[in-house]
């Protein structure tokens, strides 16, 4: 549901025209263009020289001094216009830099906020998403799933009550409350009524709505200044509003004019003078009287920024000027457009002590863990499910090995097992063996890594627990560090623990699932095998 409530959310923020189609009003700095070639991004100046190398997994533009970018290991962070981090790579997410404050998550983690220093401000512990400051506020959503403001300071200024909302723009919150839209001032009271079944934000004192089938536009006080007459309208901007007719787009002008007759297939706003446009299936620009300035010829387009649009034909992007003159030709992958967000983080918090606890409680005292053989993992799995929370599977395929004979190749046999099986809400459990495999008809030979053996226990997670791997790894770190006496460091985003008599442990993880590797000396191996055959039936 909380996703489903961001992406609602995330959409009635924005109006969709190919590309972002707004002016640079978030102090982006233009000098430095954040451009992808191959699966690198890295940045050009105008010319379409590379500045900063192609080297990140992930650009955003320059705001303030600062870039946010992901390196080739995910972990995000802030470049100077060196290219050096001036944060270091190490979150799991962030927003790029917005009136001077960012929020990032690291792996298990709350949203926190930072300033350009990298000095931690506040956390936002009980939001599961916060969007970037916009008016001296940023906007959260709760783990209740309802919205609420919050200040520079970190105080909570308007409680989370609405089921949806957007960030503030000239004074305004459009809030979503009983199935209709309204306004809200910065103290959270409510300025025009919950009236509306869709709005815009206020720009230029003025709003779009809509109602039933029909779209105009009201005034700060909530009266309106033009009538429901279009199928669709949208945020003024330089004076100009896209409006909609049947299937067609034109503008309309702030005394409620149409100016430039519906005609066009896509349109986006005005800036510097001019819009993006689309006639069948190629982009152009238009002028504020209508005239074509740019004829269609691109495949996509983005609007002016200072005064230059990036393009794109034949799978290339670009960067032309006012008079649709190339300055850099199309050369690059992909490249950079949205410029005023909005930008937001997912908090990383997922209370995982739970399912740790229940895991554990199916370890033994000593290295072995009770469920280190296939054959009793399964059982376990079948008679003891370790979860509350039951999502039932009819068929389920697993597989165990079963060692026959223990020399410096061991010699394993697999077999198959069907079997019913429940399986948790939010974890799925699966158990085999690790090592280096060679197929041998139905056997498999394994020689062990380092004169070691080792269990691999896989957790794929889903509900509430998906998407917070570092919560769940660093939960799992702590119980591991604590039974077994370890100190676990991270290397290359994987827990890592080695004790000098052979008991090595490994956590490996990503958006979506974790792994545990518990590895034994071999020669501890005899002890470890259990002869007891599973419950579940063999086929």
């Amino acid at each position: 549901m909380a996703k489903i409530t961001l992406k609602l959310l995330v959409i009635c923020c924005l109006y969709v025209f190919n590309i972002s189609c707004s002016n640079n009003s978030n102090n982006v700095d233009l000098k430095l263009i954040p451009v992808k070639s191959g699966e690198k991004w890295g940045y050009i100046n105008k010319k379409g020289e590379y500045v900063i190398n192609p080297q990140f997994a992930n650009a955003d533009f320059f705001r303030n001094g600062l870039a946010k970018v992901v390196a080739s290991d995910g972990k995000t962070g802030f470049i100077n216009s060196d290219g050096k981090y001036k944060i270091s790579a190490k979150f799991k997410n962030a927003t790029p830099f917005m009136e001077g404050l960012a929020f990032v998550v690291s792996d298990g983690g709350y949203p926190t906020c930072i300033d350009k220093s990298g000095e931690v401000k506040f956390q936002l512990k009980q939001a599961k998403f916060v969007i970037s400051f916009s008016e001296g506020l940023a906007m959260f959503v709760a783990t209740d799933q309802k919205i609420g403001f919050v200040d520079k300071s970190g105080k909570v200024v308007i409680n989370p009550q609405f089921e949806l909302a957007h960030p503030f723009s000239e004074g305004f919150a459009a809030v979503y409350q009983d199935k209709k839209w309204g306004f809200i001032d910065k103290a959270g009271k409510i300025v025009i009524n919950p009236q509306f079944d869709e709005t815009s934000d206020f720009k230029n004192g003025k709003a779009a709505f809509r109602n039933g089938k029909q779209s105009g536009y009201i005034d700060t006080k909530g009266s309106y200044i033009i009538n429901p007459q279009f199928d669709d309208a949208r945020d003024f901007n330089e004076g100009m509003a896209v409006i909609k007719s049947g299937k067609e787009y034109g503008y309309v002008t702030e005394n409620g004019k149409i100016e430039i007759n519906p005609q066009f297939d896509r349109a986006g706003q005005f800036s510097n003078g001019l819009a993006a446009i689309r006639q069948g299936n190629r982009y152009g620009y238009i002028n504020k009287a209508g005239k074509m300035e740019i004829n269609p010829q691109f495949d996509d387009a983005s609007s002016f920024f200072d005064n230059i649009a990036f393009v794109e034909n034949a799978d290339k992007w670009g960067i032309i000027d006012r008079k649709g003159k190339y300055l850099v030709n199309p050369q690059f992958d992909l490249i950079e457009t949205d410029i005023n967000g909005p930008f937001y983080v997912e908090s990383d918090y997922y209370d995982a002590d739970n399912f740790i606890n229940k895991f554990f409680e199916k370890a033994s005292d000593n290295h072995s863990f009770d469920g280190f053989t296939a054959t009793s993992t399964l059982r376990n799995i079948v008679d003891n499910p370790l979860y509350d929370n039951i999502n039932a599977i009819n068929k389920y395929v697993a597989y165990t090995y079963e060692v026959q004979k223990i020399t410096d190749e061991v010699s394993v046999k697999k077999t198959q097992f069907y079997f019913t099986n429940p399986i948790y809400e939010n974890v799925t459990t699966y158990s085999s063996y690790w090592g280096y495999s060679y197929a041998s008809g139905t056997k498999k030979q394994y020689k062990f890594a380092e004169n070691f053996f080792a269990i691999n226990y896989q957790f794929d997670l889903s509900g509430d627990a998906k998407g917070k791997d570092g919560s769940v790894a660093n939960a799992l770190k702590i119980e591991i560090e604590k039974r077994y006496n370890v100190k676990m460091e991270i290397a290359n985003g994987q827990y890592i623990a080695y004790q000098d008599d052979g008991l090595s442990f490994a956590i490996v993880y990503d958006d979506y699932s974790l792994s545990l590797y518990v590895g034994f000396k071999k020669d501890d191996l005899q002890s470890l095998i259990s002869e007891e055959s599973t419950t579940a039936e063999n086929i």
